[in-house]
């Protein structure tokens, strides 16, 4: 009976198969690892000879060897790296992508690495075009390759050491986590349900995932004192910004309600899957309604709401608080400061017109938003 993978490698590709198969190569020759990893290889809907580099390495019978695809429908990389975890079989779970690869002791570095709830953090040194030609599939195989990027394995160091202090103060959001090098249990991400794959287009989805693992109670710790990948250059996908600030999905990233286990993840679920504390309220009606939409549980909920106006206060710290309240409500700021968010409706639309305004904002983000000036004021 063979034994299960220690680490499954979750590999994105579409489009690039010269530079998956180098990515491949890297893999088939990593040392001190036979039998211990699984590759996936998640495609988001190539139309060229993607699937065939991956028989290729299958047949080789180098390591073990899975591939995904579905049908091409815009630049869908969270749905592509849940397909990789549902497809996976490891504990531990490596996520990177088919333009990178690896030193031949990468996998038994990441390995080394684990800890019991920490996620790590790695990077990629970003080749140029010229360096990124120079290497061929031989150059990985025989790890000739190295030599080629020693001088650039020490540009890491700084990002490294910054690394280091964030961890020390405990930052909330670094070290960043990386979709090109990254490595989570699968315990963390199933209780987080995964990638939120209402990401599309280019950037965030790992910077939202980051930030619901902390939600979590997961420590986010650096892998470069352990290990680091090198990126091969292509040119940019369409949907990449000039800065990060300008990015397709960066509105969505900073909604203001988030849900640490995602709806639309590893599995789709429904409102009435969100477990919910509805606080007391002088709208009973309204309550009424929610408990019908939402399954409501005071073990743990994901989500806690107040209806306003109303004499309760949130119970928790950990859930995602909300206030639901009419656009002409005045909230004192004490009550604003300790909510994620306040989602506001009209008054003439009644209980219905709050159910579709909260529903907006845990499905798209769209009605949920930053709390008026307004409701900065004491009541």
């Amino acid at each position: 009976m063979v034994a299960p993978p220690e680490i499954s490698v979750i590999v994105s590709t579409y489009q690039r198969p010269g530079h998956l198969r180098r990515c491949l190569a890297s893999l088939a020759v990593q040392q001190g690892v036979a039998g211990r990893f699984e590759a996936i290889v998640v495609d988001d809907g190539s139309l060229d000879e993607t699937a065939d580099v991956v028989d290729q390495f299958r047949r080789e019978g180098a390591f073990r060897l899975k591939f995904c695809t579905h049908p091409h429908d815009g630049f869908q990389l969270a749905r592509c790296r849940n397909a990789g975890i549902r497809s996976s079989l490891a504990p531990y779970l490596l996520f990177t992508d088919g333009d990178c690869i690896f030193p031949p002791d990468h996998l038994q570095r990441h390995l080394e690495a684990r800890r019991h709830g920490v996620v790590r953090a790695g990077d990629c040194i970003r080749l140029d075009e010229s360096t990124s030609r120079q290497i061929d599939e031989q150059a990985v195989r025989s790890g000739g390759f190295l030599a080629m990027v020693a001088p650039l394995r020490k540009s890491l160091r700084k990002t490294y050491l910054k690394s280091l202090a964030y961890q020390l103060m405990r930052h909330g959001s670094r070290p960043k986590l990386i979709g090109w090098n990254m490595a989570a249990w699968r315990e963390q991400l199933e209780r987080i349900n995964g990638f939120d794959e209402q990401f599309r287009g280019w950037g965030c989805e790992d910077d939202d995932l980051a930030a619901r693992l902390r939600k979590i109670g997961a420590r986010v710790a650096t892998a470069l004192g352990y290990t680091q990948a090198y990126h091969l250059w292509h040119p940019p996908h369409a949907t990449t910004p000039g800065r990060w600030q300008d990015g397709p999905n960066v509105a969505y990233f900073k909604r203001p309600l988030v849900l640490a286990r995602c709806l639309e993840g590893i599995r789709s679920r429904s409102l009435s899957q969100v477990s919910t504390r509805i606080a007391e309220t002088d709208q009973p009606e309204l309550a009424r309604r929610l408990r019908a939409v939402f399954h409501e549980s005071a073990v743990g909920p994901e989500l806690e709401l107040l209806v306003w106006p109303s004499t309760a206060r949130f119970s928790t710290n950990s859930a995602c608080r909300v206030i639901i309240a009419p656009a002409a409500a005045l909230i004192p700021t004490a009550m604003v400061r300790a909510a994620h968010s306040v989602v506001r409706y009209d008054a003439a639309t009644g209980a219905a017109g709050a159910i579709e305004a909260l529903r907006g904002a845990l499905q798209a983000g769209g009605a949920g938003s930053a709390p008026p000036a307004a409701t900065r004021d004491a009541a």
